[in-house]
């Protein structure tokens, strides 16, 4: 049950201190004149403020104080507006047997009171049918609000469960963001890593120079993944959601730099017109995919030479491929259903996909002869 607002218990005060206003300024006029005792209207008004005092509790005790006030109207017409701001509320707040029950209590006070002053005269088959007349509208209100009331918590709740199951989606899709960087970043630094500590512990003719420079790469990239990691989880945390600084279309040299020097022959050419006007979030989006075809390739054809071209202009769309030679293996060999093989289970693969789906674009791979290729199409320009 929903508590009133100030205004709105104001307001109801007012309504059942309106008959108690008008009866106190009937009475003062009656007695004034002569016509009855002060002592009866001292009664009377009392009576009503009576009544007003237990509408406190009517929304505690609702049956209890429309009962109350029903038989106060029996010696006091003041305490009506009362009894008629109970009986409404009863009929807001519960069931139809005791808004009926506390019904027939008023009516029959208001038969009962006319006919003990005038017996069986109009006068009180006026009050039977008037009475019956008003406590039908009343009891019809109190219905009718408590119809509103029910559409309004029906609504509420509907409300509240689209923003529960927004804030369920938003959850999930920052994990699966957050889980997809994470992958794009290790998965790259590690491949490294691996590639290294599979030279030492493999190569016996390494110079002490040679070890030296291939223990720095592998001290450097386990730090470098470590500061990555830390700035990917950042985006947990409330004070930094956007998890640290993103690699743009201009990091993508620099890559190509990092995996040369880790040993992996790649060719790397870049015809984009425009590239200045690029939109950031599509710069974000290819450095990520030639990342990971990168990693792709050390770990599914290590040794092989990749070759990476970007092409594009404004107004049109930034096309990407990726190609190198099928590991002798078949480690990178796509199976039946268009998914690669192997330990992975193509998750690289899947998370290129999403990726260039974000911004509306395409992303397929396949086999052509002895080269893997994988190509996407993304769109120049996006709104994020």
């Amino acid at each position: 049950m929903r508590p009133l607002t100030g205004r709105q218990e104001l307001l109801r005060y007012v309504i059942a201190s309106v008959p108690l206003v008008f009866a106190g300024a009937a009475w003062a006029f009656i007695v004034a004149q002569g016509i009855a005792e002060w002592q009866e209207a001292a009664l009377d008004v009392a009576l009503g403020v009576v009544g007003l005092v237990l509408l406190h509790w009517r929304r505690r005790l609702p049956f209890v104080i429309a009962v109350g006030t029903a038989l106060l109207t029996v010696e006091s017409s003041s305490a009506t507006g009362a009894a008629f701001v109970a009986l409404v509320s009863l009929a807001t707040h519960r069931d139809w047997r005791r808004t009926a029950g506390a019904a027939a209590v008023l009516w029959l006070v208001f038969v009962g009171t006319s006919f003990v002053d005038s017996g069986w005269e109009v006068s009180t088959l006026v009050a039977a049918v008037g009475g019956a007349v008003t406590i039908g509208c009343l009891v019809g209100f109190g219905l009718y609000r408590r119809s509103t009331r029910d559409l309004e918590l029906s609504e509420e709740r509907r409300r509240e469960g689209e923003r529960r199951d927004g804030l369920e989606r938003a959850r999930a899709g920052e994990r699966a963001r957050i889980a997809r960087e994470m992958h794009d970043v290790l998965a790259h630094r590690l491949s490294i890593l691996s590639l290294h500590a599979g030279a030492l512990a493999h190569r016996t003719d390494l110079t002490a120079d040679e070890v030296r420079q291939a223990a720095a790469v592998i001290r450097d990239n386990a730090h470098a993944s470590l500061e990555e990691l830390r700035s990917t989880l950042g985006s947990l945390r409330e004070e930094d959601p956007l998890g640290g600084p993103q690699p743009s279309f201009d990091d993508l040299p620099a890559l190509v730099s990092e995996v040369r020097e880790a040993g992996q022959r790649v060719g790397y050419s870049a015809a984009l017109e425009d590239v200045e006007q690029l939109p950031p979030q599509v710069g974000r989006h290819v450095y990520r995919i030639v990342q990971e075809a990168l990693t792709n390739a050390r770990k599914h054809a290590p040794g092989a030479p990749v070759t990476v071209e970007l092409s594009g202009a404004s107004g049109t769309s930034v096309e990407v491929r990726v190609t190198n030679a099928a590991s002798p293996r078949g480690a990178a060999s796509v199976s039946s259903d268009g998914s690669p093989d192997g330990p992975s289970n193509g998750l690289g693969l899947i998370g290129l996909g999403e990726r260039a789906a974000l911004l509306g674009g395409t992303l397929t791979h396949h086999n052509d002869g002895d080269r893997f290729v994988v190509e996407a199409s993304l769109p120049w320009s996006v709104t994020e």
